[in-house]
């Protein structure tokens, strides 16, 4: 038998077990998945129960609060009024407002504790999705990964043309689903809670305003936060889909506005140095350029630590060349690409590259520890440059 047969047959019988393993691993979190699931549905339905229950507990109390006040009314006046009473009728009097108190306080402790167990179900619940987009990240990682070995779709590609027809397609419609996915992300985090929680308080407010008019204005007044934030949520997402300035600004003065902001937000010192806009830089670019840019400043608020940053714009007749720099704590830069690739843990660096691979730049990113970061990004300034590089021109 041939060596290299023996060879290449004991490694199909280890892609073969390591598929396997991976495919039973797949179908165990799949289960896991289910069952938290299952779990969530429960959750909800113990969430709807407990706030008719709320509800309800809620109004007795109102009731309550009425008839307390009757019964120390009754009590006063009959105390006023004792020489028209009998010893028997203020005793019962005594004995029916106390009881009535401690039935009101009762049911306010059991109101307080209603409202703690929503609130717990509420998190619970916003955990529970959680814990479901995890699960489902790492098998959407497994069932990637499972294509590789078995050949799927990257072995149909690999001996195509990437400038291909067909090539780029598929990469555009990667790019599309990730960002349907961004989006969804983006949307499941901010506007969806905040409406959810919304929701569930105008149920509230009603209740508290027939019963208390000061409580019941203080509930509407959290209700008009959450509606506010979730407003101010949907304003960001949609204005990072499409950021207008772009089209009224230019790629310059937009990026002047943003860094405006991040100094506001972060306190860090940013030198800018852009040259005027090339009135070649097709709009695409502008777009992928100004998104780099928001990518690189929010990681660099969120782990650098830096006091100073410069960013750096200048065009050529074919390309352009982005530079940002920082001072800060600086990174082992292969560590945190291998590191982020295989869990997802920062969709920001990941971001830069795939923005700049689908247009067939380059980025290089200089790190040291403790002497900050250097982002080089080189693009070409419009998709001509790109057909004419691949037909050899």
């Amino acid at each position: 038998m041939n060596p290299t047969n023996l060879d290449f047959q004991s490694i199909n019988k280890i892609i073969k077990k390591i598929t396997s393993e991976m495919g039973n691993s797949r179908n165990y979190i799949l289960e896991i998945v289910q069952n938290i699931r299952s779990e969530q549905e429960k959750l909800k339905n113990d969430l709807l129960s407990l706030q008719k229950e709320t509800k309800e507990v809620i109004q007795e109390v109102d009731d309550l609060e009425k008839k307390d006040k009757l019964m120390r009314k009754k009590l006063a006046r009959v105390s006023r009024d004792f020489h028209k009473h009998s010893e028997g009728d203020i005793k019962a009097a005594y004995e029916a407002a106390s009881q009535t108190r401690i039935d009101y306080v009762i049911k306010q402790n059991k109101e307080k504790e209603l409202k703690k167990r929503r609130n717990d179900l509420e998190l619970a619940l916003k955990k529970s999705s959680q814990n479901i987009e995890s699960a489902e990240r790492v098998i959407n990682q497994i069932s990637i990964a499972l294509g590789y070995l078995e050949g799927d779709v990257i072995a149909a590609l690999g001996d195509v043309d990437q400038t291909s027809e067909m090539f780029v397609g598929i990469k555009i419609l990667e790019a599309q689903e990730n960002e349907r996915k961004r989006i969804a992300r983006d949307v499941h985090d901010g506007p969806a809670q905040y409406m959810a929680n919304a929701s569930m308080k105008v149920d509230v407010c009603k209740v508290m305003l027939q019963r208390d008019l000061d409580s019941g204005l203080e509930e509407l007044g959290e209700l008009k936060e959450s509606i506010a934030l979730a407003l101010k949520e949907v304003r960001g997402i949609i204005f990072n889909l499409s950021p207008m300035s772009l089209e009224d600004l230019g790629l310059n003065e937009t990026i002047k506005e943003a860094v405006k902001s991040i100094i506001l937000q972060s306190g860090i010192h940013i030198n800018l140095k852009l040259k005027p806009l090339n009135e070649e830089v097709e709009h695409i670019i502008q777009v992928a350029v100004y998104r780099i840019v928001q990518e690189v400043f929010n990681n660099m608020i969120k782990h650098a630590k830096a006091k100073k940053a410069e960013v750096k714009l200048d065009y050529g007749t074919k390309y352009l060349r982005l530079v940002i720099s920082d001072d800060g704590v600086g990174f082992d830069v292969e560590e945190t690409l291998d590191r982020v690739k295989s869990s997802e843990t920062s969709y920001g660096l990941i971001g830069i590259y795939d923005r700049v691979d689908q247009l067939q730049g380059t980025v290089n990113i200089e790190s040291t520890l403790g002497q900050g970061t250097v982002y080089t990004v080189k693009l070409p300034i419009n998709r001509g440059v790109i057909r004419d590089e691949s037909e050899g021109n």
